[in-house]
Protein backbone atom coordinates (compact mmCIF):
# COMPACT_ATOMS: atom_id res chain seq x y z
CA UNK A 1 0.00 0.00 0.00
CA UNK A 2 2.92 2.79 0.55
CA UNK A 3 4.32 1.70 -2.52
CA UNK A 4 1.29 2.96 -4.26
CA UNK A 5 1.44 6.19 -2.44
CA UNK A 6 4.89 6.56 -3.27
CA UNK A 7 4.66 6.40 -6.91
CA UNK A 8 3.51 9.42 -9.15
CA UNK A 9 0.77 8.09 -11.87
CA UNK A 10 0.10 10.54 -14.71
CA UNK A 11 -3.57 11.74 -16.04
CA UNK A 12 -3.47 9.15 -18.48
CA UNK A 13 -3.21 6.24 -16.56
CA UNK A 14 -5.64 7.31 -14.08
CA UNK A 15 -7.93 8.08 -16.84
CA UNK A 16 -11.04 5.67 -16.91
CA UNK A 17 -12.70 7.45 -20.00
CA UNK A 18 -15.15 9.86 -18.80
CA UNK A 19 -16.64 9.37 -15.38
CA UNK A 20 -20.07 9.07 -16.25
CA UNK A 21 -19.52 6.85 -18.30
CA UNK A 22 -18.33 4.55 -16.20
CA UNK A 23 -20.69 5.05 -13.39
CA UNK A 24 -23.53 4.02 -16.22
CA UNK A 25 -21.75 1.19 -17.87
CA UNK A 26 -19.33 -0.29 -15.79
CA UNK A 27 -19.92 -3.79 -15.16
CA UNK A 28 -17.66 -3.68 -12.05
CA UNK A 29 -19.09 -0.82 -10.53
CA UNK A 30 -22.64 -2.30 -11.22
CA UNK A 31 -21.78 -5.26 -9.86
CA UNK A 32 -19.96 -4.08 -6.58
CA UNK A 33 -22.87 -2.00 -5.18
CA UNK A 34 -25.95 -4.46 -6.91
CA UNK A 35 -24.40 -6.92 -4.38
CA UNK A 36 -23.91 -4.19 -1.34
CA UNK A 37 -27.67 -2.47 -1.35
CA UNK A 38 -29.34 -3.66 1.84
CA UNK A 39 -32.68 -4.94 1.29
CA UNK A 40 -35.69 -2.50 2.74
CA UNK A 41 -38.82 -3.25 4.09
CA UNK A 42 -42.08 -1.33 5.48
CA UNK A 43 -43.77 -3.79 8.00
CA UNK A 44 -47.01 -2.86 9.54
CA UNK A 45 -47.32 -4.67 12.81
CA UNK A 46 -51.68 -4.25 13.39
CA UNK A 47 -51.70 -6.93 10.43
CA UNK A 48 -48.47 -8.52 9.95
CA UNK A 49 -48.01 -7.30 6.86
CA UNK A 50 -45.24 -5.89 4.70
CA UNK A 51 -46.39 -2.63 3.21
CA UNK A 52 -42.73 -2.91 1.07
CA UNK A 53 -39.81 -4.78 0.58
CA UNK A 54 -37.08 -3.89 -1.93
CA UNK A 55 -35.96 -5.58 -4.96
CA UNK A 56 -31.92 -6.15 -3.16
CA UNK A 57 -33.90 -9.11 -0.85
CA UNK A 58 -32.96 -11.28 -4.27
CA UNK A 59 -29.45 -10.44 -4.03
CA UNK A 60 -29.46 -10.65 0.00
CA UNK A 61 -31.71 -13.42 0.61
CA UNK A 62 -32.72 -15.22 -2.85
CA UNK A 63 -36.39 -14.73 -2.13
CA UNK A 64 -38.83 -12.81 -4.18
CA UNK A 65 -40.32 -9.93 -2.67
CA UNK A 66 -43.55 -10.72 -3.64
CA UNK A 67 -42.84 -14.21 -1.11
CA UNK A 68 -42.82 -11.06 1.81
CA UNK A 69 -45.56 -9.31 0.66
CA UNK A 70 -48.29 -12.25 0.38
CA UNK A 71 -47.43 -14.11 3.35
CA UNK A 72 -46.07 -11.38 5.76
CA UNK A 73 -44.32 -11.84 9.13
CA UNK A 74 -45.47 -15.10 8.82
CA UNK A 75 -43.15 -15.87 5.79
CA UNK A 76 -40.07 -14.12 7.67
CA UNK A 77 -40.68 -16.87 11.19
CA UNK A 78 -40.86 -19.82 9.06
CA UNK A 79 -37.49 -19.00 7.70
CA UNK A 80 -35.28 -17.53 11.42
CA UNK A 81 -33.39 -19.55 12.97
CA UNK A 82 -35.36 -21.60 16.10
CA UNK A 83 -32.45 -20.30 18.60
CA UNK A 84 -32.47 -16.67 17.44
CA UNK A 85 -36.31 -16.71 16.94
CA UNK A 86 -36.93 -17.87 20.67
CA UNK A 87 -34.43 -15.04 22.17
CA UNK A 88 -36.08 -12.42 20.41
CA UNK A 89 -39.45 -12.53 21.40
CA UNK A 90 -38.34 -13.85 24.64
CA UNK A 91 -35.86 -11.49 25.71
CA UNK A 92 -35.24 -8.39 22.71
CA UNK A 93 -38.58 -7.20 21.51
CA UNK A 94 -39.64 -6.88 25.01
CA UNK A 95 -37.02 -4.98 25.93
CA UNK A 96 -37.28 -2.80 23.03
CA UNK A 97 -40.67 -2.40 23.73
CA UNK A 98 -39.53 -1.36 27.54
CA UNK A 99 -36.88 1.22 26.00
CA UNK A 100 -40.21 2.55 23.66
CA UNK A 101 -42.45 2.95 27.03
CA UNK A 102 -39.52 5.81 28.43
CA UNK A 103 -39.35 7.34 25.01
CA UNK A 104 -42.72 10.26 24.35
CA UNK A 105 -43.89 8.39 20.88
CA UNK A 106 -43.65 11.37 18.78
CA UNK A 107 -39.76 10.71 19.46
CA UNK A 108 -39.61 6.79 18.46
CA UNK A 109 -38.58 7.89 14.94
CA UNK A 110 -35.22 9.34 16.55
CA UNK A 111 -34.19 6.17 17.98
CA UNK A 112 -32.29 3.63 15.61
CA UNK A 113 -32.64 -0.20 16.90
CA UNK A 114 -29.77 -2.78 15.71
CA UNK A 115 -28.94 -6.52 16.44
CA UNK A 116 -27.89 -9.36 14.17
CA UNK A 117 -29.52 -13.23 13.76
CA UNK A 118 -29.48 -15.49 11.67
CA UNK A 119 -31.96 -16.50 8.81
CA UNK A 120 -32.52 -19.19 6.45
CA UNK A 121 -32.25 -18.21 2.86
CA UNK A 122 -33.14 -19.33 -0.22
CA UNK A 123 -30.85 -22.15 -0.52
CA UNK A 124 -31.53 -23.30 2.91
CA UNK A 125 -28.88 -22.38 4.15
CA UNK A 126 -28.53 -19.70 7.15
CA UNK A 127 -26.44 -17.04 7.00
CA UNK A 128 -25.94 -13.78 9.65
CA UNK A 129 -27.48 -10.58 9.01
CA UNK A 130 -28.06 -7.42 10.52
CA UNK A 131 -31.30 -5.01 10.96
CA UNK A 132 -31.08 -1.78 11.07
CA UNK A 133 -35.02 -0.15 11.93
CA UNK A 134 -36.50 2.75 13.45
CA UNK A 135 -40.43 2.63 14.78
CA UNK A 136 -41.97 5.42 12.00
CA UNK A 137 -44.88 5.33 13.73
CA UNK A 138 -46.34 4.32 17.11
CA UNK A 139 -49.89 4.80 19.20
CA UNK A 140 -50.59 6.80 22.23
CA UNK A 141 -48.80 4.57 25.05
CA UNK A 142 -46.09 3.73 22.84
CA UNK A 143 -46.99 0.62 21.24
CA UNK A 144 -44.72 0.39 17.90
CA UNK A 145 -46.87 0.63 14.90
CA UNK A 146 -45.01 0.91 11.83
CA UNK A 147 -41.67 -0.04 11.08
CA UNK A 148 -39.24 1.22 8.69
CA UNK A 149 -35.97 -0.55 7.98
CA UNK A 150 -32.78 -2.27 6.30
CA UNK A 151 -31.15 -5.67 6.86
CA UNK A 152 -27.98 -6.49 5.04
CA UNK A 153 -25.81 -9.98 5.29
CA UNK A 154 -22.90 -9.67 7.45
CA UNK A 155 -22.03 -13.60 7.63
CA UNK A 156 -18.53 -12.74 7.05
CA UNK A 157 -17.92 -10.58 9.57
CA UNK A 158 -19.26 -12.23 12.81
CA UNK A 159 -20.32 -15.09 14.59
CA UNK A 160 -23.86 -16.63 15.95
CA UNK A 161 -23.76 -15.57 19.31
CA UNK A 162 -24.14 -13.46 21.05
CA UNK A 163 -26.59 -11.08 19.52
CA UNK A 164 -25.97 -7.83 20.24
CA UNK A 165 -28.94 -4.57 20.59
CA UNK A 166 -28.03 -1.33 19.93
CA UNK A 167 -29.93 1.62 20.26
CA UNK A 168 -28.97 4.85 19.13
CA UNK A 169 -30.46 8.38 19.32
CA UNK A 170 -30.71 10.72 16.08
CA UNK A 171 -29.53 13.99 16.95
CA UNK A 172 -31.91 17.16 15.29
CA UNK A 173 -28.95 18.06 13.39
CA UNK A 174 -28.12 15.38 10.64
CA UNK A 175 -24.57 16.77 10.31
CA UNK A 176 -24.26 15.47 14.22
CA UNK A 177 -23.34 11.16 14.72
CA UNK A 178 -25.98 9.21 16.68
CA UNK A 179 -25.68 8.84 20.20
CA UNK A 180 -25.58 5.32 21.42
CA UNK A 181 -27.76 4.80 24.41
CA UNK A 182 -28.22 1.45 24.97
CA UNK A 183 -26.36 -1.78 24.10
CA UNK A 184 -26.73 -5.34 25.79
CA UNK A 185 -25.44 -9.07 24.53
CA UNK A 186 -28.22 -11.66 24.27
CA UNK A 187 -26.26 -15.07 24.45
CA UNK A 188 -28.04 -18.27 23.15
CA UNK A 189 -27.08 -20.36 26.12
CA UNK A 190 -25.79 -19.81 29.39
CA UNK A 191 -22.87 -21.33 28.50
CA UNK A 192 -22.33 -18.28 26.29
CA UNK A 193 -21.94 -15.64 29.46
CA UNK A 194 -18.54 -17.72 31.16
CA UNK A 195 -15.81 -15.84 31.63
CA UNK A 196 -12.68 -17.80 30.28
CA UNK A 197 -9.68 -18.96 32.15
CA UNK A 198 -7.95 -15.65 31.50
CA UNK A 199 -10.70 -13.44 32.05
CA UNK A 200 -11.33 -14.75 35.31
CA UNK A 201 -7.27 -14.41 36.08
CA UNK A 202 -7.83 -10.71 35.05
CA UNK A 203 -11.19 -10.15 37.01
CA UNK A 204 -9.30 -11.76 40.58
CA UNK A 205 -6.77 -9.03 39.76
CA UNK A 206 -8.84 -6.40 39.46
CA UNK A 207 -10.78 -7.17 42.10
CA UNK A 208 -7.11 -6.62 44.02
CA UNK A 209 -7.41 -3.50 42.52
CA UNK A 210 -4.48 -3.71 40.00
CA UNK A 211 -4.90 -1.37 36.98
CA UNK A 212 -4.86 -2.95 33.22
CA UNK A 213 -1.07 -1.63 33.50
CA UNK A 214 -0.17 -3.86 36.28
CA UNK A 215 -2.10 -6.88 35.65
CA UNK A 216 -0.21 -7.02 32.07
CA UNK A 217 2.91 -6.88 33.88
CA UNK A 218 1.65 -9.86 35.93
CA UNK A 219 -0.04 -11.89 33.17
CA UNK A 220 3.08 -10.80 30.73
CA UNK A 221 0.87 -9.56 28.62
CA UNK A 222 0.03 -6.44 26.72
CA UNK A 223 -2.29 -3.37 28.23
CA UNK A 224 -4.64 -3.32 25.65
CA UNK A 225 -5.10 -7.14 25.77
CA UNK A 226 -6.42 -6.52 29.21
CA UNK A 227 -8.19 -3.80 28.35
CA UNK A 228 -10.10 -6.03 25.59
CA UNK A 229 -10.57 -8.83 28.03
CA UNK A 230 -12.16 -6.17 30.24
CA UNK A 231 -14.76 -5.42 28.06
CA UNK A 232 -15.36 -8.54 26.77
CA UNK A 233 -16.29 -9.57 30.88
CA UNK A 234 -18.15 -6.01 31.34
CA UNK A 235 -20.18 -7.01 27.94
CA UNK A 236 -20.67 -10.78 29.53
CA UNK A 237 -22.17 -9.41 32.56
CA UNK A 238 -23.86 -7.05 31.34
CA UNK A 239 -21.97 -4.42 33.70
CA UNK A 240 -21.37 -0.72 33.06
CA UNK A 241 -18.09 -0.18 35.08
CA UNK A 242 -15.54 -2.61 36.63
CA UNK A 243 -17.10 -2.14 40.24
CA UNK A 244 -20.77 -4.05 38.85
CA UNK A 245 -18.90 -6.84 37.02
CA UNK A 246 -16.83 -7.47 40.54
CA UNK A 247 -20.38 -7.15 42.32
CA UNK A 248 -21.87 -9.59 39.26
CA UNK A 249 -18.93 -11.88 40.08
CA UNK A 250 -19.13 -11.94 43.88
CA UNK A 251 -23.37 -12.65 43.59
CA UNK A 252 -22.23 -15.38 41.14
CA UNK A 253 -19.91 -17.14 42.80
CA UNK A 254 -16.96 -16.42 39.98
CA UNK A 255 -14.53 -14.93 42.66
Amino acid sequence: MNSLFSRSYSPEELNIGGIEKFLNFNHHFHSIFHHSIPMIYLVDYTTGQYLLMSKAVRNTMGYDPQDFISEGIAFTIQNYHPDDLRLFNEEIFPERVRLLKNIPPDEHTNYLFSYNYRYRNKKKEYSNFLQRNCFIKSDEKGNPLLSLGMIMNITHFIHESPIIQVVEKFSDDPQMPAETIHKKAFYLNNEGRLFTKREKEVLLWTADGLTSKEIAGKLFTSESTIINHRKNMLQKADARNISELVSFSIRQGII
